[in-house]
Protein backbone atom coordinates (compact mmCIF):
# COMPACT_ATOMS: atom_id res chain seq x y z
CA UNK A 1 0.00 0.00 0.00
CA UNK A 2 1.19 3.58 -0.62
CA UNK A 3 1.29 4.38 3.11
CA UNK A 4 4.01 1.77 3.67
CA UNK A 5 6.36 3.43 1.17
CA UNK A 6 5.65 7.05 2.12
CA UNK A 7 8.28 8.53 4.40
CA UNK A 8 7.16 11.57 6.41
CA UNK A 9 9.30 14.66 6.00
CA UNK A 10 7.36 16.56 8.66
CA UNK A 11 9.76 15.78 11.47
CA UNK A 12 8.60 15.36 15.04
CA UNK A 13 5.38 17.38 15.40
CA UNK A 14 5.43 19.73 18.43
CA UNK A 15 3.20 19.01 21.45
CA UNK A 16 0.11 21.21 21.67
CA UNK A 17 -1.19 20.27 25.13
CA UNK A 18 -1.50 23.21 27.47
CA UNK A 19 -1.78 25.81 24.71
CA UNK A 20 -5.02 27.74 25.07
CA UNK A 21 -5.88 29.64 21.93
CA UNK A 22 -7.63 33.03 22.05
CA UNK A 23 -10.68 31.27 20.56
CA UNK A 24 -10.76 28.79 23.47
CA UNK A 25 -10.50 31.61 26.01
CA UNK A 26 -13.50 33.34 24.39
CA UNK A 27 -15.49 30.08 24.18
CA UNK A 28 -14.92 29.47 27.90
CA UNK A 29 -16.41 32.89 28.64
CA UNK A 30 -19.35 32.18 26.31
CA UNK A 31 -20.05 29.02 28.33
CA UNK A 32 -19.63 30.89 31.63
CA UNK A 33 -22.29 33.44 30.60
CA UNK A 34 -24.79 30.69 29.74
CA UNK A 35 -24.05 28.97 33.08
CA UNK A 36 -24.42 32.19 35.08
CA UNK A 37 -27.76 33.09 33.46
CA UNK A 38 -29.15 29.53 33.28
CA UNK A 39 -29.14 29.78 29.50
CA UNK A 40 -31.27 32.95 29.32
CA UNK A 41 -28.24 34.61 27.75
CA UNK A 42 -25.95 32.54 25.56
CA UNK A 43 -22.43 33.29 24.47
CA UNK A 44 -21.29 32.80 20.90
CA UNK A 45 -17.86 33.05 19.32
CA UNK A 46 -17.36 33.82 15.64
CA UNK A 47 -14.10 33.16 13.83
CA UNK A 48 -13.24 34.54 10.42
CA UNK A 49 -9.94 34.89 8.65
CA UNK A 50 -8.79 37.10 5.85
CA UNK A 51 -5.43 38.45 4.87
CA UNK A 52 -3.68 35.99 7.15
CA UNK A 53 -5.31 37.32 10.32
CA UNK A 54 -7.90 35.62 12.51
CA UNK A 55 -10.77 37.86 13.60
CA UNK A 56 -12.73 36.65 16.61
CA UNK A 57 -15.98 38.01 17.99
CA UNK A 58 -17.65 37.31 21.33
CA UNK A 59 -21.40 37.87 21.28
CA UNK A 60 -24.23 37.73 23.78
CA UNK A 61 -27.13 35.92 22.13
CA UNK A 62 -30.65 36.14 23.56
CA UNK A 63 -32.89 33.22 22.50
CA UNK A 64 -36.04 34.83 23.98
CA UNK A 65 -35.52 37.94 21.82
CA UNK A 66 -35.35 36.18 18.44
CA UNK A 67 -31.66 35.43 18.98
CA UNK A 68 -30.75 39.10 19.30
CA UNK A 69 -26.95 39.39 19.20
CA UNK A 70 -24.76 41.94 20.91
CA UNK A 71 -21.03 42.05 20.21
CA UNK A 72 -19.13 42.31 23.47
CA UNK A 73 -15.54 41.96 22.29
CA UNK A 74 -13.38 41.60 19.22
CA UNK A 75 -9.95 40.02 19.06
CA UNK A 76 -7.52 39.83 16.16
CA UNK A 77 -4.39 37.72 15.92
CA UNK A 78 -2.05 36.25 13.33
CA UNK A 79 -1.25 32.58 12.87
CA UNK A 80 1.01 32.92 15.93
CA UNK A 81 -2.03 33.50 18.23
CA UNK A 82 -0.14 36.00 20.36
CA UNK A 83 0.06 38.93 20.41
CA UNK A 84 -3.71 39.32 20.20
CA UNK A 85 -5.38 42.73 19.89
CA UNK A 86 -8.59 43.13 21.91
CA UNK A 87 -11.26 45.79 21.42
CA UNK A 88 -14.65 46.27 23.07
CA UNK A 89 -17.30 45.16 20.59
CA UNK A 90 -19.06 48.53 20.63
CA UNK A 91 -15.98 50.76 20.40
CA UNK A 92 -14.11 51.14 17.12
CA UNK A 93 -11.90 53.87 18.57
CA UNK A 94 -8.23 52.85 18.05
CA UNK A 95 -7.54 54.11 21.58
CA UNK A 96 -9.72 51.29 22.93
CA UNK A 97 -7.37 48.63 21.53
CA UNK A 98 -5.27 46.57 23.93
CA UNK A 99 -2.39 44.49 22.58
CA UNK A 100 -1.85 41.36 24.69
CA UNK A 101 1.41 39.46 24.42
CA UNK A 102 0.18 36.28 26.15
CA UNK A 103 -2.81 34.40 27.51
CA UNK A 104 -2.64 36.10 30.92
CA UNK A 105 -2.74 39.60 29.42
CA UNK A 106 -5.54 38.53 27.08
CA UNK A 107 -7.66 37.27 29.99
CA UNK A 108 -6.99 40.48 31.90
CA UNK A 109 -8.02 42.72 28.97
CA UNK A 110 -11.09 40.57 28.31
CA UNK A 111 -12.06 40.67 31.99
CA UNK A 112 -11.89 44.46 31.95
CA UNK A 113 -14.38 44.51 29.07
CA UNK A 114 -16.71 41.79 30.40
CA UNK A 115 -16.96 43.26 33.90
CA UNK A 116 -17.25 46.85 32.64
CA UNK A 117 -20.20 49.04 33.59
CA UNK A 118 -21.25 49.09 29.93
CA UNK A 119 -21.47 45.29 29.60
CA UNK A 120 -23.12 44.90 33.02
CA UNK A 121 -25.78 47.41 31.90
CA UNK A 122 -26.33 45.53 28.62
CA UNK A 123 -26.66 42.20 30.49
CA UNK A 124 -29.16 43.66 32.99
CA UNK A 125 -31.23 45.10 30.15
CA UNK A 126 -31.21 41.86 28.14
CA UNK A 127 -32.12 39.75 31.19
CA UNK A 128 -35.03 42.08 32.02
CA UNK A 129 -36.30 42.01 28.44
CA UNK A 130 -36.00 38.22 28.31
CA UNK A 131 -38.09 37.89 31.48
CA UNK A 132 -40.73 40.13 29.95
CA UNK A 133 -41.17 37.79 26.99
Amino acid sequence: SPTMSTRSLWGQLPPTEGIRTPTQVLKEQATALADMTSGVLQGEVSVSHGGGDFALGLYIVVPALDNYRYQVARAVHTLDMYPVTVTPGWDWNPKAKVVCTDEGEFEQALGTILSSEKVQHVIASLLAQSRAM
